[in-house]
């Protein structure tokens, strides 16, 4: 998900045009507030139940995030 500063309308027409297929909303502090986001981009890796057990401000990298999907595939197991 990413925070944008576009109004609503204008934001899905980026989307279209930008063939954008993530989930994005416009400037809208409860979604920051509910997800404790400081920025964008964040990235989440949740478990099974549903539980945040990484995050990240910014891009981890691959290794990072392939380390965490593997640590919690291992544990799901």
């Amino acid at each position: 998900m990413s925070t944008n500063p576009y109004e609503t309308e204008k934001l899905k027409g980026v989307m279209v045009k930008e063939n954008l297929t993530w989930r994005s909303t416009s400037s809208d502090d409860t979604i920051v507030e509910q997800w404790n986001s400081p920025g964008t981009p964040v990235y989440y890796v949740l478990d099974p139940q549903g539980v945040i057990r990484y995050k990240w401000v910014g891009y981890p990298g691959e290794k990072a995030l392939d380390a965490a999907l593997e640590k919690l595939i291992k544990e799901a197991e």
